[in-house]
């Protein structure tokens, strides 16, 4: 399955260019780059993303871009600001979408990069093994953003409001959805930038919990190539939290296979991070300063043939 964007941009003379594209962070950098010189954002950069969708059917996404371009310009600024009370009111057939997307941006995103793909890095790995800590440490150290683990924050404000930590199959594919999306923000904004978890987390909990796998969510990691994943050992002690499910080291020793098998199984970068704080974070900087030289595509490729040990650092 593949997934399709419609996007807006607003150019430099405060006009607006509509898009559909199967890569998003790619075509804006074109865009952005001025590849096409008989482009319409040729001649109108700087250019800011200002709005996005995300669709699994180029049909629907065609369809939805061909709607906005028809749109006056209250009625596409409606749509931006997430004003649907106003882009309501001023539709003509009083219906806002054609379909359902997957995942929406209304908010402004500002700041557009023309030097290269965003470098991302994702700290993943099972509960309790210094995921936090070392993305926080990691961003501070390099001065850049860092996308914080969005469960926690979502799974602690629903115990508050139900007095307990009960949750529910839907909860945790929404919170998979705001994570990509916070994600994508941070991407589309930052040269660099450090991810606390990705849908990696969300594959092998939805898998554990549900014994379910989305394909939305696998088709997201089947197309994670350009990222680092540093995935965290299980050789630090376990941290009791309320939120916290699976102590048992023989789980935990599972669950670390399973996080194996998914950078395995999708041919995707990858090293086992082991060992103190101050070791793992000098480990990732070791690691991160080869891809900060050149393009990170193509200059690491740790060894990841083995599930016994094969990738460690």
């Amino acid at each position: 399955m593949k997934y399709y964007y419609v996007y807006i941009l607003k150019c430099s003379d405060n006009s607006y260019y509509t898009g559909v594209t199967n890569d998003l962070e790619k075509r804006v950098l074109e865009h952005q780059n001025g590849d096409d010189p008989k482009s319409y954002t040729y001649r109108k950069r700087p250019l800011k993303i200002v709005w996005y969708e995300l669709y699994n059917d180029i049909n629907q996404a065609i369809e939805k871009e061909k709607q906005i371009k028809g749109w006056t310009r209250k009625k596409k600024e409606a749509l931006i600001n997430g004003d649907f009370d106003l882009l309501i009111e001023l539709s003509k057939n009083r219906q806002v979408c054609h379909s359902e997307p997957v995942v929406c941006h209304p908010e402004p995103v500002e700041g557009q990069t023309n030097k290269s793909l965003c470098k991302k890095i994702v700290i993943t790995g099972p509960e309790s093994t210094g995921k936090s800590t070392l993305t926080k440490m990691l961003a501070e150290e390099y001065n850049v953003t860092w996308v914080k683990e969005y469960a926690r924050e979502y799974l602690s404000t629903l115990r508050q409001a139900q007095g307990d930590k009960s949750y529910t199959f839907e909860n945790v594919i929404e919170m998979a959805k705001i994570q990509l999306q916070k994600e994508q923000e941070a991407i589309i904004q930052n040269d660099l930038v450090f991810l606390d978890t990705d849908l990696t987390v969300f594959h092998v909990w939805i898998k554990e919990k549900y014994n379910k796998e989305i394909d939305w969510i696998n088709e997201h990691l089947a197309q994670a190539q350009n990222k680092i994943y540093f995935l965290c050992d299980i050789d630090i002690p376990w941290e009791e939290d309320v939120l916290r499910e699976h102590p048992n080291l023989k789980d935990r020793k599972r669950l670390f296979e399973n996080y194996i098998q998914i950078l395995e199984n999708n041919k995707l970068t990858y090293y086992i991070i082991s060992g103190d704080i101050a070791t793992r974070l000098k480990k990732c900087k070791e690691i991160i300063n080869l891809p900060l030289r050149g393009d990170i595509e193509g200059v690491i490729h740790p060894p990841h043939s083995s599930l016994k040990g094969g990738g460690y650092i």
